[in-house]
């Protein structure tokens, strides 16, 4: 790894964690290079170019999110939030929206993100027939917060040149009235057709929405992530287009890895080939298997508890297998989004089959969710070190998801103790905007098993502070395969650290939702610093 030129810098007068696991924190460390230099006591520091007194706090090394969408999160910057906390019942969502196409002209598009139906008081979405009586004269779309459900209005089914005739596509399925009519609801493909006929946002809107969502995610303490499936949000190609661009603007506050939406013949045309830049990776090639718990289409073995339903496949079976098999040969780690276990059996028997065809002695395979486990998935994952790579704040978010889909059998969901304890490389991100966007939410949600917002889910599978650090700094390194040069805190390690306003690991544990980070550093380089005026920092932090 190189690392450009940069002034040394001594942080100094707090708690300096070496590593999730340091029990013996240093007081100071001395950066220059882009690399740590030395830790230990401030009497046998080396000089610096500059000093940071950190007035008691903590140092960490910087988070991971391993699986986040910031496209997704830049493209809901731009239209109306519908969110729960936006909006409690139908009314008020209809409400926002209604506000919005009163600001434009007629016939524009009127977008909405961050819809829940569980936070909504009729738990249920709004239908066509709805949001055609309140907004008559502009076409609708709304997207769901998982980014796997969507509803239209009639002027926007028009224009997708989608009527009442339409067969449900493979992998998804269009919402209909008791009479047989769409009701503008659409699951799986059946909503990518809607995601990708919509008019696309303004180019250098949303370019300046990511660079800004980049920006937000460095002030939560993240130093690295994945965009977990390039093409997903409006499809690959506009996708990768936006994403050269923005690096060609500059040096980003953040190391970035890409999960490319494609299939291998899709990545040869393209000319793209497995890349771990430090700064720009590019190693990955995702799936998707099967749908999601909310909307009943993750694909499971046994009926859901509040219907009897199995959920689907997003592709054939042996096709996605063929398609994972092609991906491995060609040097590339494989990344599926599989909920349910039937999903995750199918994926694991895939990844046996070309490790059988072809073996490789690191390719760090990853499957993302992991929710319903299988019997006996761990063992089979151990022996492939494939990656579980898990979201816990789902366990917040999806709480009534979980209870209705599973009833007495959702403590079983998103494992993280028995994970650890088979032996299985765990690495906990956020799926946001699906999930919370801040780490320190998911941080909270694998400690406490979202004990804080009702009645733990699974507390046999709650895992420890130093573990779920662990999961954010190591463990994220380890699913890019950096972990050899950034993660920790020792000498010639990268200099990519973050300054929280409390010490986590205390003795009495802090509310860990409420953390703070005041200062964060990537490369070296001072990104995000609010300690020079505490207390106003607290505004300064993005809520997610």
């Amino acid at each position: 790894m190189s690392a450009a030129r940069t002034p040394s810098i001594l942080l100094t007068n707090g708690r300096v964690y070496r590593s999730a696991w340091d029990e013996a924190p240093a007081d100071s460390i001395v950066v220059r290079d882009g690399r740590v230099l030395w830790t230990g006591v401030r009497a046998d520091a080396p000089a610096a170019d500059q000093t940071i007194d950190l007035h008691g706090v903590t140092v960490l090394p910087g988070l991971t999110d391993a699986h986040i969408h910031l496209f997704a999160i830049a493209h809901a910057r731009l239209q109306v939030p519908v969110t729960p906390r936006d909006a409690a019942t139908i009314d008020a969502v209809l409400q926002l929206l209604v506000a919005r196409a009163q600001q434009i002209p007629a016939g524009q598009w009127v977008y909405g993100a961050g819809l829940d139906e569980n936070g909504l008081a009729e738990h249920r979405l709004p239908t066509r027939a709805e949001i055609d009586a309140a907004i008559p004269g502009h076409p609708v779309m709304i997207r769901r917060f998982c980014g796997h459900v969507a509803v239209a209005n009639s002027a926007a089914l028009t224009f997708f040149d989608i009527d009442d005739t339409i067969a449900d596509p493979d992998g998804g399925s269009f919402g209909r009235t008791p009479d047989g009519r769409l009701d503008g609801s659409a699951k799986e493909s059946a909503a990518e057709l809607f995601f990708r006929a919509a008019p696309p946002m303004d180019r250098a809107e949303l370019i300046a929405a990511l660079r800004a969502t980049i920006d937000d995610s460095a002030r939560l303490g993240l130093v690295a992530a994945v965009e977990a499936a390039v093409g997903f949000t409006v499809g690959f190609d506009d996708e990768f287009a936006i994403w050269n661009e923005l690096r060609q603007g500059g040096r980003l506050p953040m190391r970035l890895g890409f999960m490319n939406q494609l299939d291998p013949a899709e990545a040869v045309e393209r000319g793209l080939m497995p890349a771990e830049d430090p700064d720009w990776q590019s190693m990955t090639l995702k799936y998707f298997a099967d749908g999601i718990v909310g909307a009943r289409t993750a694909a499971v073995s046994e009926d859901y508890f509040d219907t009897s339903s199995r959920g689907l496949f997003m592709r054939n079976e042996a096709e996605l297998q063929r398609a994972i098999v092609e991906a491995h040969c060609a040097g590339w780690q494989v990344a599926v989004h599989c909920c349910g276990d039937r999903a995750i059996n199918c994926v694991i028997s895939a990844y046996e089959i070309a490790n059988v065809a072809q073996p490789r002695a690191d390719a760090r395979h990853r499957i993302e969710h992991y929710f319903v486990p299988p019997a006996g998935g761990l063992a089979r994952m151990k022996a492939l070190g494939a990656l579980v790579v898990t979201q816990p704040s789902f366990l917040t978010r999806m709480r009534r998801s979980i209870a209705g889909a599973f009833g007495p059998r959702g403590d079983a969901c998103y494992p993280g103790r028995s994970v650890i304890d088979a032996g299985v490389a765990y690495v906990a991100t956020s799926d946001a905007p699906t999930g919370a966007w801040s780490p320190w939410d998911g941080i909270a949600d694998a400690v406490l098993r979202a004990s804080d917002s009702g009645a733990p889910i699974g507390p046999n599978q709650a895992i420890g502070i130093r573990e779920a650090i662990h999961s954010h700094t190591v463990g994220g390194a380890f699913a890019m395969k950096q972990e050899s040069w950034r993660g920790t805190l020792e000498p010639g390690m990268a200099a990519d650290l973050i300054v929280i306003d409390r010490d986590i690991f205390a003795a009495t544990m802090p509310p860990l939702r409420e953390t703070k980070v005041l200062l964060t550093m990537v490369r070296g380089e001072v990104v995000h610093n609010v300690l020079a005026r505490q207390p106003a920092w607290q505004s300064a932090v993005p809520t997610a």
